[in-house]
């Protein structure tokens, strides 16, 4: 879609927000923000994505200029319009490339580790679990924290966009904008999950050490309570988001080759 390419950036300017921030408020990347600003063309979802950031209705965002639109479900490219004009030889194979449709596919292959995510978690309960808010305790320890830390870093639409796009794992997209952005975060979030589920085990072990110390008799009644969350941990990263984050790379891998 081609608006007034000054526009957007007006809109942020009038805001005193850099660049940065625009691409943190509203999800995209800041390169996504350049190319809007410099060539005046977005998709819809971008569209959507900016008028959250600004706080303004989306068709607030539409300026009056007689420009062709692209189909609802066309994706952003590299090619401007006027490269289009300046190549007549060419028009054909860069007007398919604006136009690309996005196709969904199944993979229910990679649904296998959600499931056995799913199995584990209660079966982990109910074999070794003996305090049961303990073990509630520790998966929502391990979740909550990588949740907020990961907000703290990448901004809530970021973040949501990142959780919200995990059902890539079953149904994806045959084209999406930033996966780079998207597969740096997701291996962040594998990082940070780690982190906490070692932390809160250290945390746990010394605070059991020093102030109820029978726990640990015998000791590996203490040891099951105290590796719990870096369990939960492994389950989370394993089988949920590290299969997600190599489906987004095999996606990468597929949109080069196209």
């Amino acid at each position: 879609m081609n608006k007034n390419k000054n526009n957007i950036g007006e809109l942020r300017r009038q805001r005193g927000w850099s660049q940065e921030k625009l691409a943190s408020l509203s999800g995209l990347s800041e390169r996504t923000i350049q190319r809007v600003e410099k060539q005046g063309r977005y998709s819809l979802s971008t569209k959507a994505a900016l008028a959250s950031a600004f706080g303004i209705a989306v068709s607030e965002l539409e300026v009056a200029v007689a420009t062709p639109a692209f189909d609802s479900q066309t994706v952003e490219t590299d090619v401007t319009v006027n490269q289009v004009n300046e190549n007549p030889v060419n028009d054909q194979h860069l007007t398919e490339s604006l136009n690309r449709d996005v196709v969904y596919r199944n993979d229910w292959g990679s649904a296998l580790g959600l499931l056995v995510l799913g199995l584990a978690i209660p079966a982990i309960i109910l074999l070794t679990g003996t305090h049961g808010q303990w073990e509630l305790a520790s998966f929502a320890l391990v979740i909550g924290l990588t949740l907020m830390l990961t907000c703290m870093n990448y901004g809530f639409k970021a973040t949501h966009r990142l959780f919200d796009s995990t059902s890539w794992i079953v149904r994806y997209p045959s084209y999406v904008d930033d996966l780079d952005n998207l597969i740096a975060q997701g291996k962040a979030v594998n990082r940070t999950a780690y982190g906490i589920g070692f932390m809160v085990s250290l945390v746990c072990a010394i605070t059991l050490a020093v102030h109820n110390p029978q726990v640990y008799t015998p000791l590996t009644k203490g040891l099951t309570l105290v590796v719990k969350p870096l369990v939960y941990a492994m389950l989370f990263v394993e089988f949920w988001f590290r299969p997600y984050v190599r489906k987004m790379q095999r996606m990468q891998r597929m949109q080069q080759v196209n």
